[in-house]
């Protein structure tokens, strides 16, 4: 069998933890018998019986053939609905457990990990297009337990930001500097149903959810300032609820050469994919608008939280490894509907706030999650003014005209990453994004901004001082704004366009 396929999830003592599952299978399908085979049942009841082996075999397969097509639209259904779900599960457990030698990001549940220094080349290969603007913070919080505790400590003057996704995809809670001001406070995420008492002065965010993923981001500029946002950074601490205020080691990075390997979770290539999902729905409420969803769903095994993909049916079976290979490429499909396009730049300003639309939620989570529009709006490209793919053999600029730089309530950035890698490109200046913190910026004699994106440095002194340096092959362009006004959200603000020059 394959491994995957039996990989479950354990609930102890508010945590999880993945193991290999050793119940003999329990055909919970035959508990749920399909309307087809009531319908075969219905049949003999009336008198209709098979007077032939012909006929029986005829029943047999029509009983078969309309079990796998239940079970196929059924599957596909319950695929784009629980993609986030089983997506959280996956981050879970591969970034709470040692599952490479040479892994980097590891944590305990309700623990940070901090990636306490601004990303440079080879970072990629840890962090997908890392930005090169904020430090990061990242936690995984289960509140099956009870509540968690973020501390937010006092910020002063310098920006952050949190991305709060729960199971479901969702991003309900907002947390940053321009919601939550500078900082110095408590923050009580209460699971489903929570009604108990809380720290005085905290402020409680209600979840609909028990499991949820907390990236934080705490800005930078690079420098001497890297060193002193590392250590505002560490002072973002988690705590459980029956934990001291003043309980040590909740914020420590964790040793994770000490532990063993053990097994990555992979679980969208076979029937696994509906265990973890199972395991998921039962820790994770579903709204109560989806319960007649769960009823149906009885029916190819899930809500039972001991989904064992031997214990189905062969047509069960067969119909749902269809569904899965069908709603993948719908996922995929489903991608080209996150994006809006303005003057040849793309961004979404659906990431968190999507909920009946299956398809582009799970394509959502397939991509990665960002910060709600309010809080920053990422504009990305790869062709340059004629369509042309970005590459390091030719010379590009891009010119913002005077008084049209982003909008922005914080700052900006525009960053270059290898089109192969998405990683950060390495370049004799050490300059990985551009943007209003740039030191150095020189603007034209009429008041606009020329950005020079190329791989040699440029001869002429302005082009030289505002130079974005590229590699030699094919690479695309991130511009991020952070607190970005509403105009740029609507999409009638928009970037210039790359201009190539040709030679």
């Amino acid at each position: 069998m394959n491994q995957v396929s039996r990989v479950g999830f354990n609930v102890y003592q508010g945590r999880i933890a993945i193991q290999e599952r050793s119940w003999k299978p329990n055909h919970i399908i035959l508990k749920y018998l399909l309307p087809s085979i009531f319908l075969v049942a219905s049949f003999a009841a009336a008198g209709v019986s098979a007077q032939t082996d012909e006929q029986a075999r005829a029943f047999a397969r029509m009983a078969d053939e309309a079990a796998e097509e239940e079970a196929y639209a059924m599957g596909i259904d319950a695929y784009l609905y629980g993609y986030p779900r089983v997506e959280m599960a996956r981050r879970m457990h591969n970034e709470m457990h040692r599952v490479r030698e040479d892994q980097v990001i590891y944590a305990p549940v309700n623990r940070f990990y901090y990636f306490d220094r601004l990303a440079r080349p080879g970072d990629g290969r840890v962090i997908k297009a890392p930005n090169n603007d904020t430090l990061y913070g990242s936690a995984y919080l289960d509140l099956s337990a009870g509540p968690v505790i973020l501390r937010v400590p006092s910020m002063g003057e310098r920006y952050y930001v949190a991305l709060v996704v729960d199971a479901a995809g969702n991003v309900n809670t907002r947390i940053s500097r321009t919601v939550s001001g500078p900082g110095g406070v408590d923050y009580v995420f209460a699971g489903p149903g929570y009604r108990g008492t809380v720290p005085a002065g905290a402020q409680v965010l209600q979840q609909t959810a028990n499991d949820l993923w907390l990236l934080m981001r705490v800005a930078s500029t690079g420098g001497d300032d890297e060193a002193a946002a590392a250590q505002i950074l560490k002072r973002f601490t988690l705590r459980e609820f029956d934990q001291a205020p003043g309980a040590p080691a909740v914020g420590a990075n964790y040793p994770v050469d000490d532990l063993p390997v053990t097994e990555p979770l992979e679980p969208f290539n076979g029937l696994g994919f509906f265990s973890v999902l199972d395991h998921m729905i039962a820790r994770n409420p579903v709204p109560a608008d989806y319960q007649g969803l769960l009823l149906r769903w009885q029916r190819i095994g899930l809500g039972s939280g001991r989904y064992d993909p031997d214990g189905l049916m062969p047509p069960v079976r067969r119909g749902l490894e269809r569904a899965i290979v069908a709603a993948e490429r719908i996922v995929v499909a489903a991608q080209f509907g996150i994006a809006n396009n303005v003057n040849g730049w793309n961004y979404s300003d659906k990431i968190g706030r999507i909920r009946n639309d299956w398809a582009l939620n799970a394509a959502i989570a397939r991509g990665g999650y960002g910060n709600l529009a309010e809080d920053s709006v990422y504009h990305q490209r790869s062709l340059d003014d004629n369509g042309q793919p970005l590459t390091g053999e030719r010379e590009y600029t891009m010119t913002f005209a005077q008084g049209k730089l982003p909008p922005v309530g914080s700052f900006w950035s525009i960053t270059a990453y290898d089109q192969n890698s998405f990683d950060l490109i390495e370049n004799p200046i050490g300059r990985y994004s551009f943007g209003d913190r740039t030191k150095g910026v020189v603007r034209n004699s009429d008041g606009s901004l020329t950005i020079a994106i190329r791989h040699d440095a440029p001869k002429d002194p302005i082009l030289r001082a505002n130079w974005l340096p590229v590699g030699e092959g094919p690479f695309y362009l991130i511009i991020r704004t952070y607190d970005p006004a509403p105009e740029i959200a609507a999409g009638t603000w928009a970037p210039p366009p790359v201009i190539r020059i040709d030679d």
